[in-house]
């Protein structure tokens, strides 16, 4: 049976925002982990003599795993939960990332890298499915963009924190410290994350609040699911357009994510250490835009807007404005505007970035979260494969690096279209019987 349509008042505790911060914490440490080797790229591609071409198969070597194992982690998600599957994850990638230190050359430097992609797989679809569990739908484009902004905290505080360690030691160490970070806090998640039900303190009246407006069975609180085949869920356009626009904005983001350190120090003469903090403002710049365009969307939410207009608002007026960001940046010559139109690409993509995870729980059939934001994971990796094969490929060309940059105007143009064009109400699939939204 479902809850009563009428809107319940938030009740006065808030566990499910303490769990979405263990959430957050997550990703920030991730990201840490994750653009490590693009921060220390230009002391990596000295040492071991690599040309920019291979450093763009070691940064794509992640996303090959990462794809392979996102899919499996969904249909994990979907039996077992959040709690273990984050657990061994995050304890698995400050591992491997603490191992890096070991690595001679590119050969090992590439296994470490496909070894740290399959343990950050499960990451995102994780965050997706607490969302879906502990947050209402009126808090929901909040919540996801908590976590995704944590993405660019994680890559804010990375390059400062490694330039520093690299300077002061040696580029090895920062592979300890971060991956330290990432063990450490495995042990607090397992400690304090639970589902709701399981939740030791959480209060009868905050899971009425989480559970208003989801489907529940009539003979208590389990969450059961009926499992729809793989194959079956790109039956449904919105399904495809969804993964489509997330393929050409996560090419957007990994460019940026893992190039632009090297963009400043070999396209724009900047120093190790001027890059360090120019390479921070930029996330600065998407954390406020994400959280803002957050608040404002869900906002409008409440005040009655649909999904439709909402969603399609965020992530066209989002992802157009990075791709225009991007073409000044790559013509921009003052250091001081480089710096400003890298933060306004980052803020315009942040802005529609609010959206992108919240958009799987809105499209994903009653029951499907989980497997629903593998398969955007999936697909949209595909795009972080591809980008750092076609950036480090274009940057040995006479187009160079600015090149590999104008083609991010052109993935934003497509992820934008994408976006547009697609529909954002949950698709209705026949059921044997009346199951939760998980």
């Amino acid at each position: 049976m479902s809850t009563p349509e009428v809107a319940l008042k938030s009740p006065r505790s808030n566990y499910r925002w303490w769990s979405m911060l263990l959430v957050c914490a997550a990703i920030a440490i991730s990201y840490v982990d994750r653009v490590n080797v693009g921060v220390a790229a230009p002391s990596i591609m000295k040492e071991f003599g690599l040309t920019p071409a291979q450093m763009g198969v070691l940064m794509s070597a992640f996303f090959w795993s990462y794809v392979a194992c996102i899919l499996p982690i969904g249909v994990l998600l979907n039996r077992i939960g959040s709690k273990m599957i984050m657990f061994y994850s995050c304890l698995g990638w400050g591992l491997v990332t603490m191992a890096t230190a070991l690595v001679t050359g590119f050969q090992s430097l590439f296994a470490a890298r496909v070894l740290l992609g399959a343990a950050e797989s499960s990451s995102f679809p994780t965050s997706a499915r607490v969302v879906s569990v502990w947050i209402p739908k009126q808090e929901r484009t909040v919540a996801s963009a908590a976590f995704d902004s944590c993405a660019r905290v994680g890559s804010a505080f990375a390059p400062p924190l490694i330039v520093w360690v690299i300077i002061h030691y040696n580029w090895k160490l920062s592979f300890v410290v971060t991956g330290l970070l990432a063990v450490l806090f495995s042990g607090i998640w397992l400690r304090y994350y639970h589902e709701p039900e399981k939740h030791p303190k959480v209060t009868e009246s905050e899971l009425a609040y989480i559970r208003q407006k989801q489907i529940v069975e009539s003979n208590g609180n389990s969450t059961t699911t009926n499992a729809i085949p793989l194959f079956k869920l790109f039956t449904y356009r919105r399904i495809n357009l969804m993964c489509f626009g997330f393929f050409m904005y996560i090419y957007f983001w990994t460019t940026f994510n893992l190039w632009v350190p090297s963009y400043l120090v070999q396209a724009k003469g900047f120093d190790l250490k001027a890059m360090g903090f120019a390479a921070m403002y930029p996330y600065i710049a998407g954390l406020a835009m994400e959280m803002i365009g957050a608040w404002s969307f869900d906002r409008w939410v409440r005040a009655g807007a649909s999904l439709n207009t909402v969603r399609r608002t965020a992530m066209g007026i989002g992802m157009t404005g990075a791709g225009i960001s991007i073409y000044l940046t790559v013509y921009a010559t003052n250091p001081a505007m480089i710096i400003f139109w890298l933060c306004s690409a980052m803020g315009w993509c942040s802005v529609g970035a609010a959206s992108v995870w919240a958009i799987t729980v809105d499209v994903a059939p009653v029951g499907q979260v989980g497997i629903v934001a593998s398969a955007q994971g999936a697909i949209g990796n595909l795009g972080a494969i591809l980008s750092p094969l076609v950036t480090g490929y274009l940057a040995t060309t006479k187009w160079g690096y600015n090149g590999a940059f104008l083609v991010l105007c052109v993935s934003a143009g497509l992820s934008a279209l994408a976006y547009l064009l697609n529909d954002y109400n949950r698709p209705v699939v026949p059921r044997k019987s009346a199951i939760a939204a998980c």
